[in-house]
């Protein structure tokens, strides 16, 4: 019996990160949010991509997607994650998708590239206390925060936090910050 448990859950989760690879959550956003279409009319954006794929742990997949369109420049977070519903009958494994859309200004893409090694920095002082953990956190905008976390067992800055809407996506820090860096600069 449990070997069947361990083999559907496997083909499940292969599913389900099979299903989700290649997406363009984010390109769809600006595409429908973003650039304004008019009947009859042209219209041209330019999107840079700067990071799609799974967080650490792999329990969520997010996309950051930069763009340029008229006079402005931007970026959009688009962060999905799945859910086990609470089951309805016996053997329900209903899954429930949840995609979330942040937008940020180009100068809060900066202060993220500013604000990262504030955050380090503060961590290495910290002592924590067994069982305690201590986060320091940088404020992005009212639907996002970045964060690292110590602990008495483990201090690591290996991975930032984005907090997007109150859930957790951690990402590799040099490969985010380099990325960001380099939409500054597009």
């Amino acid at each position: 019996m449990k070997t069947k448990i361990l083999i559907l859950t496997f083909m499940t989760s292969m599913l389900l990160s099979g299903c989700i690879q290649s997406r363009y959550m984010t390109e769809k956003y600006i595409k429908s949010n973003i650039e304004q279409h008019t009947e009859g009319d042209f219209s041209s954006i330019k999107t840079y991509s700067i990071f799609k794929g799974k967080t650490y742990g792999g329990v969520a997949y997010l996309e950051l997607t930069g763009y340029k369109y008229n006079s402005s420049k931007g970026l959009i977070i688009g962060a999905d994650r799945y859910y086990l519903e609470r089951q309805k009958f016996r053997g329900d494994k209903t899954v429930i998708a949840e995609i979330t859309y942040i937008e940020l200004t180009k100068q809060q893409c900066i202060d993220i590239v500013t604000n990262y090694k504030i955050l380090q920095d503060k961590l290495k002082s910290e002592k924590p206390r067994a069982s305690e953990e201590i986060y320091h956190d940088y404020t992005v905008s009212k639907d996002l925060y970045i964060s690292y976390r110590k602990s008495s067992v483990s201090s690591s800055t290996t991975f930032i936090n984005f907090w997007i809407k109150g859930e957790k996506y951690p990402i590799a820090t040099s490969t985010i910050i380099k990325k960001l860096e380099k939409f500054i600069n597009y």
